[in-house]
């Protein structure tokens, strides 16, 4: 029986995502009514089900799959159920929207998607407590039910509009892969200037740690230092002569430094400007076909 006050869950997918989802749900001694997937680990540190065995009937079924199988599982769980009125269908995407539970929808069901602003690398537990969630639905006892239960988690919710998903999604990527892109180029940068492997990665850490804590402790523009904030234009161009030779770090660098020129405060803006230019030495006036040099490859 379907009880519209309930609130039990039932995860489908016990991947990174899913395994910390759990380990949450069964800290907060929230019911957990099954745990589906589509083939067994033995590995696995919960008793699971197949989706051939799967009830379905918890009152929130949260799909922690990648984001390209969540309207085949929306589907399948539409055709599972004549009806899935008084159930709650979840994603956890941060890109994609409620449009893509629309089966489960039809079906009678409410939908949402709460995202985890937090990186899960592997299937070890990450814990919830501070988390920010994301929540995306149109229906008011959705989102207070869904509210509920991530404060249950430990988590601190708050709401998105399906038209700002995209962007959202596109400042946690800024937020976290595309540090650890610009730490590599950090790192390989260093590695290139003679520094071993141990000792780059040791000195951009101290760096970077500093600069993180100092950006959310005093903001931005009173952690932003060196060079651009000098107006040194005569540095930045040793480093793009020093960078010619590495043109992906050259561009990462240049990217970069033309958003700092916007968004940050630094003096001599017009020779900083006129120092990133690319010298037309720079154009590629190489054989059709070939592809500039690096000089290792970049890891994400």
């Amino acid at each position: 029986m379907k009880h519209a006050n309930r609130i039990d869950v039932a995860v489908i997918g016990l991947g990174n995502w899913g395994s910390s989802l759990v380990a949450a749900l069964n800290r907060a001694r929230v019911p957990l009514r099954e745990i589906v997937v589509r083939r067994r680990k033995r590995s696995s540190p919960y008793p699971t089900v197949l989706w051939t065995k799967a009830a379905l009937d918890a009152r929130i079924l949260w799909l922690c799959v990648p984001d390209s199988s969540i309207s085949d599982e929306a589907a399948q769980i539409a055709s599972c159920h004549s009806s899935l009125d008084n159930q709650i269908v979840v994603h956890s995407s941060g890109a994609l929207t409620v449009d893509a539970l629309e089966t489960a929808r039809r079906a009678g069901a409410a939908v949402a998607s709460a995202h985890p602003a937090m990186t899960f690398p592997t299937r070890n537990a990450v814990p919830l407590d501070g988390v920010l969630f994301a929540v995306e639905t149109a229906n008011p006892a959705t989102r207070r039910t869904l509210h509920s239960l991530v404060r249950k988690l430990g988590g601190k919710p708050f709401d998105i509009t399906s038209e700002n998903k995209a962007l959202y999604h596109a400042a946690g990527t800024l937020a976290s892969p595309l540090v650890v892109s610009e730490l590599t180029a950090a790192i390989e940068t260093a590695r290139l200037a003679g520094l071993d492997s141990k000792t780059a990665a040791r000195w951009v850490e101290s760096l970077a740690r500093a600069t993180a804590k100092n950006v959310f402790a005093r903001g931005p523009a009173r952690s932003f230092s060196g060079p651009f904030a000098r107006g040194d234009a005569g540095t930045i161009r040793l480093h793009l002569q020093a960078l010619q030779a590495h043109p992906m770090l050259a561009d990462i660098y240049r990217s970069l430094a033309v958003h700092a020129l916007g968004a940050l405060p630094v003096q001599n803006a017009q020779a900083l400007v006129e120092a990133l230019r690319k010298p037309a030495a720079l154009k590629s006036d190489r054989p059709a076909g070939k592809q500039p040099k690096r000089a290792s490859r970049m890891r994400n």
